[in-house]
C-alpha cells in the first residue's frame, strides 16, 4: 500500500467511495461464506477431531476468508492519503511563519527550535 498521489479533492473523495464500496463487498463475501460453510454444512455428518465440520467451517473458514478479504483490501485496494489540501513540498504557496506558528503551538516550538539552530 504505497502513497498515491490525488490531484483534486474529487479524486480523493472517489478513492474513499472506492474503499467504501470494496469493503461493503468484503462484507457480503464473508457473510455468504459463513452461511455456506457454517450453516449450508449443518446437514453434513462429517467430523474432524470430533468437531462437526460446519462449526470449522463457520468459525476457522469465516475468520479465514476474513483475513484474506483484509488483505485483499489493504493490498490492492486502499491508498494512504490526506483528506487535507496539499501543499507543495517545497513551500511555495505556503502561508508566511508568523502564520505558521500562530496556528499551532507545536509550529511554534518548531520555529524557536530552527531559530536556536541557526544561532549556533
Amino acid at each position: 500500500m504505497g502513497k498515491r498521489k490525488f490531484t483534486t479533492y474529487a479524486a480523493k473523495m472517489r478513492q474513499a467511495n472506492r474503499e467504501a464500496l470494496a469493503t461493503v463487498a468484503a462484507l457480503v463475501i464473508i457473510a455468504v461464506t459463513w452461511l455456506s460453510w457454517g450453516i449450508g454444512l449443518a446437514d453434513s455428518d462429517i467430523e474432524l477431531f470430533s468437531t462437526p465440520i460446519w462449526i470449522i467451517g463457520g468459525c476457522v473458514g469465516t475468520w479465514l476468508m476474513a483475513v484474506l478479504a483484509a488483505l485483499v483490501l489493504v493490498c490492492g485496494v486502499f491508498a494512504n492519503f490526506s483528506l487535507d489540501d496539499d501543499t507543495p513540498a517545497d513551500g511555495a504557496g505556503a502561508a508566511p511563519a508568523s502564520d505558521r506558528t500562530a496556528a499551532s503551538p507545536a509550529a511554534t516550538v518548531s520555529a524557536d527550535t530552527d531559530e536556536e539552530v541557526r544561532r549556533g
